[in-house]
């Protein structure tokens, strides 16, 4: 029986010899927070501190997030884009009035509406045109071609016609380059106001013959004394057909 207990003692004992006590076991630990890693250091729990990102943390941005901003940014400017061309389709800015002819008048404030001179016979020979800018107003006279094409005004005639055009406000210029088949009697010459917003063009006498416009060119009231010509832009007659017959005749 002696034997037994010794034996068993023995056992006991070489178990616990082959295994060091709980208390020098080094465990691997690793900090509550992540921040660190465990390591065993002379039978010791070592724990190695990683360094905090310096600076503010930024946000995660996933791929998917940064093709949604795209998208959506992308079909905002389009969308911005094609409105712009819809308002500047249907209401363009004035265009300059252009075509080479004489120019009179340049103040900055234009006294339109009331009476305005608008230069004097001898600047306005036959197949001329001024465009005189305070009264908004092309003065047109015919020559024996124009007149021919205008019945029933005659050489020499005068007309003041508006340079808006009738449909959207855009200023008309005359070109003489531009040529055209009158389809009020069938012939091609040069020479028409042409509106470069939308195409609307007029005879020399500010007839329609073609475009959107729904009437020909506006007129002013005319007077010609002592060789002066005045408009009076506040007396507008609507364009019609029969532009031609408001020529007045300066002798």
């Amino acid at each position: 029986m002696a034997d037994e207990e010794t034996n068993e003692t023995g056992k006991s004992e070489e178990s616990s010899a082959g295994k060091p006590p709980a208390a020098k076991r080094a465990v691997p630990a690793r900090a509550a927070d992540g921040a660190g890693v465990g390591a065993v250091a002379a039978g010791h729990a070592v724990v190695i501190a990683q360094p905090a990102p310096l600076g503010p943390a930024l946000p995660q941005v996933s791929r998917r997030g940064v093709l949604k901003v795209g998208f959506w940014a992308g079909l905002g400017v389009m969308l911005a884009t094609i409105g712009t061309t819809i308002i500047y389709a249907l209401y363009p800015r004035r265009a300059p009035a252009n075509g080479g002819q004489q120019r009179i008048g340049t103040s900055e404030v234009s006294p339109f509406g009331g009476v305005i001179p608008v230069g004097t016979l001898d600047q306005l020979e036959a197949g001329q045109k001024i465009h005189n800018l305070d009264a908004r107003a092309w003065l047109v006279r015919f020559d024996e071609a124009q007149a021919a094409n205008n019945p029933p005004a005659k050489a020499g005639m005068i007309i003041a016609l508006y340079h808006k055009c009738p449909h959207l406000g855009c200023t008309v210029p005359w070109r003489p380059d531009f040529s055209r088949e009158d389809p009020r009697n069938s012939k091609t010459y040069a020479g028409w106001f042409l509106c470069p917003c939308h195409g609307s063009t007029y005879s020399d006498a500010g007839v329609r013959v073609f475009g959107p416009a729904p009437r020909s060119m506006d007129t002013f009231a005319l007077t010609i004394t002592g060789g002066r010509m005045v408009v009076d832009t506040s007396k507008i007659t609507l364009g019609a057909t029969t532009n031609p017959t408001r020529a007045i005749n300066p002798g």
